[in-house]
């Protein structure tokens, strides 16, 4: 059974969900696979907040605990829906606690598999442009490993991004996490990063914040090619628990 760790932001895990749904070969309910969603935002504390010093707080701890939540429920292959869980300083000390409780769970890594999926496509691609947290962006969540692979990470200076990227995921009256189908003040704003990255020469784009990805299709990419990593996240799960109803 998948594990859904949501409520990192409040729509994630129901947009990991979604994508499983869609991208799962079926007829009839019956043939879609079991998910189990469990969605504590009040458990979870900011991770971007934490990366930066605002909180003393690890999200690990939280996260660990929803992790066995799903794990005691019968879930085997689990997924955080959130880029920014991915840190190295909130995903390690989280799986050293699941670790230490004896926790058996599979969990994907989001960043591992696109990465993967990325990688799988540099001949077409060299350098790729971001968008994420300020939090993941800081901590170098997509840069290092895009390094790693020989690509070239492209970002816009920390205050272009702060006010293209961060202010449309985090304002508190027109945000992603506040109005997720995307307002349109966020909208330009995003539209008005992607061309800024296409200048600074990417030839793609990662949608490195959950709710970056579920405004996709209201995005101007501009020819360039989009990974989404839910979407890569949604088909890898499908792959571990039931690969004879993944979609093409």
């Amino acid at each position: 059974m998948i594990g859904i760790v949501g409520g990192i932001g409040p729509m994630a895990g129901a947009d990991l969900y979604k994508r499983i749904v869609e991208h799962t070969v079926a007829h009839r309910d019956q043939d879609h696979l079991s998910v189990l969603l469990a969605s504590l935002p009040q458990n979870i504390g900011d991770r971007t907040e934490y990366l930066l010093g605002k909180s003393n707080e690890n999200p690990a701890n939280a996260l660990a605990e929803v992790v066995l939540l799903l794990e005691n429920a019968g879930s085997k292959h689990i997924a955080m829906a959130c880029n920014t869980a991915h840190a190295p300083q909130i995903f390690d000390p989280m799986i050293h606690l699941l670790k230490d409780k004896g926790s058996k769970a599979e969990i994907l890594h989001l960043i591992e598999l696109t990465m993967a999926y990325i990688k799988s496509q540099e001949s077409a691609f060299k350098r790729i442009g971001l968008l994420c947290t300020i939090g993941s962006y800081k901590t170098n969540l997509y840069q290092n490993p895009l390094r790693n692979a020989a690509l070239t990470p492209v970002v816009l200076d920390i205050e272009q991004h702060n006010e293209l990227v961060q202010v449309p995921i985090y304002h508190p009256e027109y945000g992603l996490k506040s109005i997720s189908e995307g307002h349109p003040e966020a909208i330009i704003k995003l539209n008005t990063a992607i061309a800024e990255l296409q200048a600074l020469g990417a030839e793609a784009v990662i949608l490195g914040c959950t709710e970056i990805g579920m405004v996709e299709a209201q995005l101007d990419f501009h020819g360039m090619a989009a990974f989404n990593p839910n979407t890569i996240l949604a088909r890898e799960l499908i792959r571990r628990v039931a690969p004879e109803k993944l979609k093409s």
